[in-house]
Protein backbone atom coordinates (compact mmCIF):
# COMPACT_ATOMS: atom_id res chain seq x y z
CA UNK A 1 0.00 0.00 0.00
CA UNK A 2 2.89 2.24 1.02
CA UNK A 3 4.17 1.92 -2.88
CA UNK A 4 0.35 2.83 -4.37
CA UNK A 5 0.24 6.14 -2.12
CA UNK A 6 3.82 7.06 -3.26
CA UNK A 7 2.81 6.21 -7.47
CA UNK A 8 -0.72 8.68 -6.49
CA UNK A 9 1.69 11.80 -5.12
CA UNK A 10 3.79 11.33 -8.12
CA UNK A 11 1.32 11.04 -10.33
CA UNK A 12 -0.87 14.02 -8.68
CA UNK A 13 2.82 15.79 -8.90
CA UNK A 14 3.14 15.05 -12.67
CA UNK A 15 -0.63 16.39 -13.60
CA UNK A 16 -0.07 19.80 -11.45
CA UNK A 17 2.94 20.39 -13.27
CA UNK A 18 1.82 19.14 -16.71
CA UNK A 19 -1.76 21.25 -16.71
CA UNK A 20 0.56 24.05 -15.81
CA UNK A 21 2.81 23.92 -18.45
CA UNK A 22 0.01 23.23 -20.86
CA UNK A 23 -1.53 26.38 -19.34
CA UNK A 24 2.13 28.52 -19.87
CA UNK A 25 2.04 27.07 -23.61
CA UNK A 26 -1.25 27.57 -24.04
CA UNK A 27 -1.46 31.40 -23.17
CA UNK A 28 1.90 32.30 -24.86
CA UNK A 29 0.62 30.79 -28.35
CA UNK A 30 -2.58 33.21 -28.38
CA UNK A 31 -0.15 36.14 -27.74
CA UNK A 32 0.23 38.40 -30.69
CA UNK A 33 3.88 37.78 -31.79
CA UNK A 34 6.20 40.78 -31.05
CA UNK A 35 7.68 42.76 -33.92
CA UNK A 36 10.38 41.13 -35.19
CA UNK A 37 12.40 44.55 -35.51
CA UNK A 38 11.74 45.29 -31.89
CA UNK A 39 13.19 42.12 -30.45
CA UNK A 40 16.93 42.44 -28.88
CA UNK A 41 19.58 39.85 -29.32
CA UNK A 42 19.75 37.40 -26.98
CA UNK A 43 22.67 34.49 -26.24
CA UNK A 44 21.41 31.81 -24.53
CA UNK A 45 23.48 29.30 -23.40
CA UNK A 46 22.40 25.55 -23.36
CA UNK A 47 20.65 24.08 -20.57
CA UNK A 48 23.39 21.53 -19.35
CA UNK A 49 22.16 17.85 -19.87
CA UNK A 50 20.46 16.02 -16.95
CA UNK A 51 23.18 14.17 -14.43
CA UNK A 52 22.56 10.37 -15.28
CA UNK A 53 23.71 10.00 -10.71
CA UNK A 54 20.77 12.05 -9.78
CA UNK A 55 18.24 9.60 -11.39
CA UNK A 56 16.09 7.39 -8.77
CA UNK A 57 15.63 3.72 -9.60
CA UNK A 58 13.33 2.06 -7.17
CA UNK A 59 13.34 -1.77 -7.25
CA UNK A 60 11.05 -4.31 -5.51
CA UNK A 61 13.15 -6.52 -3.49
CA UNK A 62 12.16 -9.43 -1.50
CA UNK A 63 13.32 -10.93 2.27
CA UNK A 64 13.09 -14.31 2.44
CA UNK A 65 14.12 -16.02 5.85
CA UNK A 66 15.38 -19.84 5.20
CA UNK A 67 15.59 -21.99 7.74
CA UNK A 68 17.75 -25.00 8.31
CA UNK A 69 20.01 -27.23 10.27
CA UNK A 70 22.64 -29.26 9.33
CA UNK A 71 24.49 -31.92 9.95
CA UNK A 72 28.11 -33.00 9.39
CA UNK A 73 28.50 -36.93 7.37
CA UNK A 74 28.27 -38.77 10.80
CA UNK A 75 24.50 -36.78 11.04
CA UNK A 76 26.14 -34.97 13.82
CA UNK A 77 24.36 -31.15 14.39
CA UNK A 78 26.74 -28.50 13.12
CA UNK A 79 26.13 -25.49 15.67
CA UNK A 80 29.66 -23.43 14.77
CA UNK A 81 28.61 -22.64 11.02
CA UNK A 82 30.01 -18.92 9.82
CA UNK A 83 28.49 -16.90 7.23
CA UNK A 84 30.54 -17.51 4.78
CA UNK A 85 30.11 -21.69 5.12
CA UNK A 86 27.30 -21.15 3.78
CA UNK A 87 26.01 -20.54 -0.17
CA UNK A 88 22.72 -19.96 -0.76
CA UNK A 89 21.58 -20.75 -4.57
CA UNK A 90 18.14 -20.39 -5.88
CA UNK A 91 17.17 -21.38 -9.70
CA UNK A 92 21.30 -22.08 -10.26
CA UNK A 93 21.44 -18.62 -8.92
CA UNK A 94 24.04 -17.60 -6.14
CA UNK A 95 21.70 -15.27 -3.80
CA UNK A 96 23.17 -12.71 -1.41
CA UNK A 97 22.69 -13.40 2.09
CA UNK A 98 22.04 -10.12 4.36
CA UNK A 99 21.75 -11.79 8.04
CA UNK A 100 22.97 -14.29 9.12
CA UNK A 101 22.33 -15.88 12.56
CA UNK A 102 21.78 -19.10 14.94
CA UNK A 103 17.91 -19.15 16.25
CA UNK A 104 18.17 -21.73 19.07
CA UNK A 105 14.96 -20.65 20.77
CA UNK A 106 12.21 -20.93 18.41
CA UNK A 107 8.66 -21.57 19.21
CA UNK A 108 7.82 -25.25 18.57
CA UNK A 109 4.24 -26.61 17.07
CA UNK A 110 4.12 -30.32 17.93
CA UNK A 111 1.56 -32.90 16.92
CA UNK A 112 1.45 -36.35 18.96
CA UNK A 113 -0.20 -39.16 17.55
CA UNK A 114 -1.35 -41.94 19.23
CA UNK A 115 -2.53 -45.40 18.11
CA UNK A 116 -6.00 -46.14 19.50
CA UNK A 117 -6.55 -49.05 17.44
CA UNK A 118 -7.41 -52.56 19.06
CA UNK A 119 -3.97 -53.97 18.59
CA UNK A 120 -2.52 -51.33 20.94
CA UNK A 121 -5.51 -51.59 23.85
CA UNK A 122 -3.11 -53.15 25.78
CA UNK A 123 -0.73 -50.69 25.51
CA UNK A 124 -2.50 -47.54 25.58
CA UNK A 125 -2.31 -46.35 28.82
CA UNK A 126 1.58 -46.68 28.60
CA UNK A 127 1.41 -43.94 25.33
CA UNK A 128 -0.85 -41.86 27.15
CA UNK A 129 1.74 -41.74 30.03
CA UNK A 130 4.92 -40.80 27.36
CA UNK A 131 3.01 -38.85 25.68
CA UNK A 132 1.60 -36.44 29.11
CA UNK A 133 5.77 -36.86 29.99
CA UNK A 134 6.98 -35.48 26.66
CA UNK A 135 4.73 -32.40 26.15
CA UNK A 136 5.04 -31.78 30.06
CA UNK A 137 9.42 -32.32 29.13
CA UNK A 138 9.57 -30.35 25.99
CA UNK A 139 6.51 -27.49 25.76
CA UNK A 140 6.96 -24.68 26.81
CA UNK A 141 3.84 -23.39 27.45
CA UNK A 142 4.29 -19.43 27.01
CA UNK A 143 6.04 -20.54 23.75
CA UNK A 144 5.27 -24.02 22.47
CA UNK A 145 2.18 -25.39 21.18
CA UNK A 146 0.62 -28.88 20.40
CA UNK A 147 -2.24 -31.47 19.38
CA UNK A 148 -3.20 -34.81 20.14
CA UNK A 149 -4.36 -37.06 16.80
CA UNK A 150 -5.67 -40.36 17.68
CA UNK A 151 -5.87 -42.81 15.04
CA UNK A 152 -6.96 -46.25 13.77
CA UNK A 153 -8.04 -46.46 10.80
CA UNK A 154 -8.75 -42.50 10.22
CA UNK A 155 -7.17 -39.65 12.34
CA UNK A 156 -9.40 -38.12 14.59
CA UNK A 157 -8.28 -34.66 16.23
CA UNK A 158 -8.94 -34.81 19.84
CA UNK A 159 -6.46 -31.37 20.47
CA UNK A 160 -6.21 -28.33 18.37
CA UNK A 161 -2.56 -26.68 18.71
CA UNK A 162 -2.80 -25.24 21.81
CA UNK A 163 -0.49 -23.67 24.62
CA UNK A 164 -2.87 -24.19 27.13
CA UNK A 165 -1.00 -27.36 28.86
Amino acid sequence: MKNYGKFAVLLFIFLFVGIALFGLNHSNAQQTPPNPSAQKSVSTSPTPPINQEDEVINIDTEVVNVLFTAQDKNRRLLTNLKQEDIRLIEDGQPQEITYFGRQIDLPLSLAILIDTSASQERTLPEEKDAAKSFIQSVVRPAKDEVSIISFTGESTLEQGMTNNI
